[in-house]
């Protein structure tokens, strides 16, 4: 019987021993990391700035704002042969080169 008190008593004392270095190991170093993150996150301003005359005027920054989809129709409307196979880095490419051909196309022509 006593033997039996003693048992219960060690495994309660082992279950609060686990307790707490659960919470030293684990835990408490959780919420230090996700602590320093949020302070160093607010002190950088990685915000991408407002969209303004530059974002109109870059054909680039245009492209890069696209999505897959938006960049498939446009080289479909600049008769780009094999678009559907290609990335995306390499259609925003394609599409640049193929833009500045027109633009400077249509210059020599007036």
């Amino acid at each position: 019987m006593k033997n039996n008190k003693l048992e219960k008593k060690l495994e309660r004392a082992r279950i609060n021993l686990y307790n707490v270095l659960a919470i030293l190991i684990v835990i408490i170093p959780e919420y230090l990391a996700e602590l320093i993150y949020t302070v160093e996150a607010s002190q950088h301003k990685g915000i991408l700035p407002n969209e303004g005359v530059a974002w109109e005027k870059e054909a680039e920054l245009k492209l890069s704002k696209m999505n897959i989809y938006e960049l498939r129709l446009m080289a479909k409307k600049l008769s780009i042969h094999g678009y559907s196979n290609e990335s995306r880095n390499s259609l925003i490419r394609r599409i640049n080169r193929k833009s500045k051909k027109r633009i400077k196309w249509k210059s020599l022509k007036i």
